[in-house]
């Protein structure tokens, strides 16, 4: 009888210790939600509809739409239209009344929107005395690194991260290493010779492949049409991107994620596609030797998780891309780094040198672009670290291929 009643008791403990639990998760969620932390917020609210059984889908669609609001003032504000960021920070306040970065960027657009001078009244300011008060303006309450939304926090661990238009780089520090496989490495191809590489300098990689999302406020900030041409620095126009169910659409004179795909890897993307995304944000594409030596993290072995890859740890031979940051990142902390999505590198692709080099950049000219990582559509062995493979640049007809972007420092 006791023992019963002990078991009992034991059983009361632990329900109001759950429920306490939930109810933290709660008012986290809450705090988070108020200071404009939505990432925070969307996460905890997650926790104590697991935690509680309670229908928590509206408190984080309202997170989730203040967060995608934030990304697409943030990106008008620099591109200097304040006009678009005010409405979009605007909506964010509609929502949240209390986020402090919303408040401070709507008010500075309103500022900033007093000394924009229509063209008949031009006379009565010099431009550059305009010019150069918008611009102080301008320096002075841009916080864009800074903002709760970036989430920061989770980057804590190698300070010298940062984040720019919500994306999260990642510091890649020097080193050298041995690219490509060993004869005895299981679903090898002649390719994959083994050399030693340096990489002398530290560089920035994108924790995630770009996705559907990002890519869509670079196609609207520079109006791409709806057939996806641009212009690419040193090419001229090209073809960029291709409307697809499964990536970005172009509807009513707008790019738009696909329907559940906005953070998805972008997809149907050229490789001049990715490395105007690139440029427009001042980075670059990574090099093939980049891309290995981030992939590897240090390993020798075929994935960076081992000898093996399962299901659990990547996306591949499966029917389609899945959110980016699902599975557990490599020790550098890039996420998807097997599967999901090829990923475009900057290279030529050719066979290697295979005596000691550093800093290899590729043939100067060639015919197709190398791509790494694998993707959802392809087996195991093609999700290795050393395993190459290659497309033209203007090749836009799969939903299997995207990017990451890097940046040198």
């Amino acid at each position: 009888m006791q023992q019963y009643k002990n078991q009992l008791l034991l059983s009361l403990l632990l329900f109001c210790c759950w429920q306490a639990n939930g109810q933290n998760y709660l008012q986290l969620a809450n705090d988070c939600f108020e200071k404009g932390d939505y990432e925070c917020a969307k996460r905890n609210y997650n926790l104590y509809q697991t935690f509680e059984g309670m229908d928590m889908s509206a408190e984080m669609q309202k997170a989730d739409e203040c967060f995608r609001n934030i990304i697409v003032a943030d990106n008008y504000f620099n591109n200097m239209k304040y006009g678009d960021a005010k409405e979009y920070y605007k909506n964010v306040l509609e929502k949240n009344p209390k986020d402090p970065y919303a408040k401070k960027l709507y008010e500075t657009c309103e500022k900033l929107l007093t000394l924009v001078i229509p063209a008949k009244d031009t006379a009565s300011i010099p431009a550059v005395q305009a010019n150069n008060v918008v611009m102080q303006i301008v320096e002075t309450t841009t916080p864009i690194v800074d903002h709760p939304n970036t989430s920061t926090s989770e980057l804590r661990s190698n300070p010298k991260n940062k984040t720019i238009q919500g994306v999260k780089l990642v510091l890649i520090k020097s080193g050298t290493f041995i690219m490509g496989s060993p004869l005895s490495e299981s679903g090898r191809k002649r390719d994959e010779v083994q050399h030693e590489v340096t990489i002398s300098r530290d560089f920035y990689l994108s924790e995630n492949a770009i996705t559907n999302e990002q890519y869509c406020l670079f196609l609207n900030a520079t109006e791409v049409p709806s057939n996806g041409y641009g212009n690419v620095i040193d090419f001229g126009q090209k073809q960029l991107i291709k409307s697809d169910n499964k990536g970005v659409k172009y509807v009513r004179g707008k790019w738009f994620p696909a329907n559940g795909k906005a953070n998805c890897p972008v997809v149907c993307v050229t490789w001049y596609g990715a490395k105007a995304y690139c440029d427009w944000m001042g980075g670059r594409l990574p090099t093939e030797a980049e891309w290995e030596y981030a992939c590897r993290a240090s390993t020798s072995t075929p994935f960076h998780t081992g000898n093996k890859l399962t299901i659990s740890q990547a996306n591949f031979s499966s029917i389609n891309t899945k959110p980016v940051g699902r599975y557990v990142p490599n020790a550098w902390g890039l996420y998807d780094m097997h599967g999901n999505v090829w990923e475009w590198c900057s290279d030529w692709y050719t066979g290697y040198d295979i005596s000691a080099v550093v800093d290899p950049q590729g043939p100067t000219m060639n015919t197709r672009r190398v791509v790494r990582g694998g993707s959802f559509w392809h087996k195991v062995q093609f999700c290795r670290s050393a395993c190459r493979a290659y497309y033209s640049p203007d090749y836009v007809r799969t939903n299997f291929i995207g990017f990451r972007m890097a940046m040198s420092l």
